[in-house]
């Protein structure tokens, strides 16, 4: 059975330019043998995460009732948006991915969860939900199907609030939040796709 894979983008994903760019993502993994599915929340519309993740968990069952397996990915804001869904649906997904995204409010970094939301709360209110409410209450098995990576320095979204614990959380040799977007979508692919076959 084919492997489909919920993808969700970063900020700005109404950008026309960048809804090019992660559209391609899909094209270039199917040599993976995986189909790609992006769900793009509109992050900067709206005040309220709740219609974005139902529209990402529409999406999870509308897949999961034609009886494919299922992961989700989620890339830099994405990756709350991917981690949140996953805790709403791990009975049916595989794993779930983390690349680049912020997962928590952090102390004392910078930028701020505050100044990074401050074109979308609908971001913050996902980064929050994750760190005050998904993470406490998932298991040493939950977390093993957890991938988080990150660059070796982001400008972007701090190190440390990146990682889960208890998952499997990658560091990747370049620097920059654009080039680990770039690092992820063209050189990671095939490591992401092994490391969510394992738990179909």
């Amino acid at each position: 059975m084919i492997h489909h894979i919920v993808m969700i983008p970063g900020l700005n994903d109404q950008n026309p330019l960048q809804k090019k760019a992660m559209r391609m993502i899909p094209k270039l993994w199917e040599r993976f043998g995986v189909v790609g599915h992006v769900v793009e929340p509109a992050w900067e519309e709206g005040e309220s995460f709740g219609p974005k993740l139902k529209m990402i968990l529409n999406k999870i069952d509308e897949l999961v009732n034609k009886k494919y397996k299922v992961s989700v990915v989620g890339l830099s804001a994405g990756g709350s948006a991917a981690l949140n869904a996953f805790r709403m649906r791990k009975d049916v997904l595989g794993g779930a991915i983390n690349a680049t995204g912020r997962l928590k409010e952090g102390e004392n970094v910078r930028p701020s969860l505050k100044w990074a939301a401050r074109n979308s709360p609908a971001f913050a209110e996902s980064v929050l939900m994750f760190e005050r409410e998904v993470e406490p209450r998932l298991s040493v098995a939950d977390r093993k199907r957890i991938l988080t990576l990150r660059p070796l320095w982001d400008e972007i979204v701090p190190s440390s609030t990146v990682a889960v614990c208890g998952a499997d959380n990658r560091v990747m040799p370049v620097l920059g939040h654009m080039m680990g977007g770039v690092c992820v979508c063209l050189f990671y692919g095939g490591e992401i796709v092994k490391f969510l076959d394992r738990w179909l």
